[in-house]
């Protein structure tokens, strides 16, 4: 009997991997293990998120698969405790396939009808590519570098889950690198690891939240100071002390574009002063779908006849004026924020997408998709 569970486990460990190579080999972002009851039958679906779009690729009926060993192994795998089924666990493991490691996510979450379970895949590399690498065409580069080469100010990061943020922060984080500058990190989860940048893990059943983390940076003598996500008004409010105590700070914000970014830190009740005063720039960003080099948009089998392979990410660059500032201070409507921003030149969305659509990289079809999904 033993032997036939340390088979069983084997093998279902051996699906697990098949998984894992096959995401990565198909590019998905995010492999999930959806429990399923349909039609008087139960089981487990496996889809793939790739490039921003959900599919199935294949499922397991209950009377044919132990579907909880399945969801026991992953959870195993990720360090987590199998024997809590009712509650939302986070765990993490490392996988190689041919040569590169990824770090696996694993979050659980119960269901009606069972757990639920994703693992996002993330290529160590890709997280700690150069700006230059992102996509950015030359006037949204120049606004990069022209907010992230100050000795101090708060920029801010803005758009949906999957976006891009992190991987965005990342990289100017390794723009900005030197032994001279200490760079400090809150993180809830550390993507990556980061030699020579002093990164700090959120852990709030041991009192270490993103308000309580960034304190005690403030008191590293921080040069430049990253916070993985603004979540409440305390950590923005605490971000934006900080930046005005001379330090180069960094974060993330759920925010539609850039002038929602502002309207988002005082609508969560962050007075206009911080906001004013602190903030010196936001860029937002999104990721598109590029046209398929080999079919040319007709669909193929390179492209799993969808027309569209890869993606690159779009921004928008908004640099704080003092016309900007004052109106804050007077928590102006976005409409009016948007109408000083344009005034002054601002990359929109729109001034950045254009040339993308024009040189047929992507379409504009896919571009209105992109930017109406919030």
């Amino acid at each position: 009997m033993a032997e036939r569970r340390q088979e069983v486990r084997q093998e279902t460990l051996d699906l697990i991997y098949t998984f894992l190579r096959r995401g990565i080999k198909e590019r998905a972002t995010d492999i999930h293990w959806e429990p399923y009851s349909e039609n008087m039958n139960e089981g487990l679906v496996v889809r793939f998120r790739v490039d921003g779009l959900l599919k199935d690729v294949d499922r397991f009926t209950r009377d044919k698969t132990n579907v909880g060993s399945i969801v026991n192994a992953i959870k195993l795998m990720a360090e987590m405790d199998p024997t809590q089924r009712r509650e939302q666990q986070d765990g993490r493991l490392t996988f190689r396939s041919e040569g590169v490691e990824f770090d696996v996510r694993v979050a659980s979450m119960p269901t009606i009808i069972g757990e639920k379970i994703v693992m996002r895949l993330m290529d160590r590399n890709r997280y700690c590519m150069k700006l230059s690498d992102l996509g950015m065409r030359e006037e949204v580069m120049q606004g990069v570098h022209s907010l992230i080469s100050r000795p101090e100010g708060f920029v801010v990061i803005s758009g949906p889950t999957g976006s891009g943020k992190t991987t965005t922060l990342y990289s100017i984080l390794q723009q900005i690198y030197s032994r001279q500058k200490n760079i400090c990190t809150i993180e809830d989860p550390v993507e990556v690891k980061f030699p020579g940048i002093n990164q700090v893990q959120v852990e709030t059943h041991f009192g270490m939240t993103f308000v309580t983390g960034l304190r005690a940076i403030m008191r590293q003598d921080p040069n430049v100071i990253a916070v993985g996500e603004m979540r409440d008004p305390e950590t923005v409010r605490t971000a934006l002390e900080a930046a005005l105590t001379g330090t180069l700070v960094f974060s993330t914000i759920h925010a539609r574009d850039s002038i929602n970014t502002i309207v988002r830190m005082l609508d969560m009740g962050v007075e206009p002063f911080f906001v004013a005063n602190a903030l010196t720039g936001a860029i937002a960003q999104r990721l598109v779908r590029l046209v398929c080099k080999i079919c040319k948009g007709k669909g193929c089998t390179q492209c799993a006849n969808i027309g569209y392979k890869k993606r690159m990410g779009i921004f928008e660059i908004l640099k704080i004026s003092d016309t900007m500032r004052e109106l804050i201070l007077k928590r102006a409507s976005a409409e009016e924020l948007r109408r000083a921003a344009t005034q002054e030149q601002m990359v929109s969305f729109v001034r950045s997408c254009s040339p993308l659509v024009e040189e047929g990289q992507t379409t504009k079809e896919e571009i209105d998709r992109v930017l109406s999904l919030d």
